[in-house]
């Protein structure tokens, strides 16, 4: 699967993400193949509110992939927002967090065709199912985790394209790149 592969080639491969290889095993990827929103909307409470009753060794994080909805990376981020409250109203902030990734990524105050965008570019619109409390845990172990967005924007575009198709090959079979 494509977006397995991205996460065990950039995401981890390139250490983008300190908390992404301890829990890549567990990691739980949904794919929701609607187009409707309320369809998305609905498959991601499901897998909210299984997140969080599982067992965190069982199922630390999960991955809801939207591949054939939400192309228009500010309608996403408005769903994202929505999701966002939704994971408030059921009593889960604080628990839960959710991170956002998609193929038009562009991180406020940069440039569309900045490399460092490529943090949270993925082949497919997705939301991150994270528990805070791994999150946590993973930064307790790193020096300076206030360091991680600038070292991860200045890795990318020290790669450059070459470098990151060389490192993430899923990038190419995505178009990502």
């Amino acid at each position: 699967m494509l977006t397995r592969e991205w996460v065990q080639q950039l995401v981890i491969g390139e250490g983008l993400c300190p908390f992404a290889a301890p829990v890549f095993e567990q990691l739980r990827i949904d794919v929701c193949d609607q187009r409707d929103l309320a369809d998305l909307t609905h498959a991601f409470l499901k897998l909210l509110l299984e997140v969080a009753a599982a067992n965190p060794q069982q199922l630390p994080t999960a991955l809801l992939v939207v591949p054939n909805a939400l192309a228009n990376f500010y309608d996403y981020l408005d769903w994202c927002d929505l999701c966002d409250q939704l994971l408030v109203d059921q009593g889960l902030e604080g628990e839960l967090q959710l991170a956002t990734f998609h193929p038009q990524y562009v991180f406020a105050g940069e440039e569309a065709d900045d490399l460092s965008n490529f943090s949270n570019r993925s082949p497919y619109p997705m939301l991150h199912i994270i528990r805070e409390a791994d999150i946590e845990a993973a930064l307790a172990e790193i020096s300076h985790p206030e360091r991680i967005p600038e070292r991860n924007r200045k890795h990318l575009r020290r790669l450059g394209r070459q470098g990151l198709l060389q490192a993430a090959p899923a990038l190419a079979k995505s178009g990502l790149l």
